[in-house]
């Protein structure tokens, strides 16, 4: 009886010291991931690792599923940005996390997404007045032109839309124009198309994602993208 309670006793210690490993592995390994993540987005950001036991992933030295979030990117003229990403299949032997001499964090692919600010994008378009609203499902975009047979500036809006061309660019679309709910004729229209057609400079998007997709969203558009064979850096410390 003496010697099964001893066995458990031993058990049990072997489980909670495993678990505490676990643990301990889990955040020393965040908080080395963040130096490398936190890096490129020049703001700081939120690092969990996803996926269980971690004490195997290190033992192995690639985590799984890295989940990064972060707000208030600056991303070129672009402010207030925010990102959500998941790195999957990351390398970090565990003898380079415990030593501290790992210098660079390989990552197999990145999915991410990125909330973009209507103010800013509207910013950046160059086109008088602009103003970009979600409302009711659907993208509003309003603008002060000189609209034909007007003879002051009038503000038209119409159904926008933002589409990807060429991997990278966009461009805005204006649809269903009016003026104050009244729609106006085609030829009207016509010359109006040129000045709501146009495209919006995007910076390029964090952890280097290719833009694949874009989405209408109430606090912003969701610019999506991917990424294969990324590698983290840390910045340089002065002095070293």
């Amino acid at each position: 009886m003496t010697i099964l309670l001893i066995v458990l006793v031993i058990v049990i210690g072997l489980a909670i010291w495993l678990a505490l490993s676990d643990q301990v592995i889990a955040r020393l390994a965040e908080r080395k991931a963040s130096e490398y993540l936190e890096a490129p987005l020049g703001v700081p950001a939120r690092v969990r690792l996803n996926g269980t036991p971690f004490l195997t992933q290190a033992l192995r030295g690639r985590y799984t599923e890295i989940e990064v979030t972060s707000h208030g990117l600056q991303l070129g003229d672009i402010a207030g940005a925010s990102l959500s990403a998941n790195l999957f299949n990351s390398y970090l032997p565990l003898r380079d996390l415990l030593g501290g001499r790992a210098r660079e964090l390989p990552c197999e692919r990145v999915v991410g997404h990125v909330v973009l600010p209507y103010s800013e994008l509207a910013r950046v378009a160059k086109v008088p007045g602009l103003s970009l609203t979600f409302e009711e499902g659907q993208l509003i975009a309003a603008a002060s032109l000189p609209v034909p047979g007007i003879s002051q500036l009038a503000r038209v809006s119409g159904r926008a839309e933002l589409t990807v061309t060429g991997g990278s660019g966009v461009w805005l679309r204006v649809r269903g124009i009016a003026v104050a709910g009244i729609s106006l004729p085609g030829i009207v229209v016509n010359q109006l198309l040129p000045a709501l057609n146009v495209p919006i400079p995007l910076p390029p998007l964090p952890y280097g994602l290719a833009l694949d997709s874009l989405q209408p969203r109430a606090d912003g558009i969701l610019a999506s993208g991917s990424a294969r064979a990324v590698v983290f850096r840390r910045l340089p410390v002065p002095g070293r």
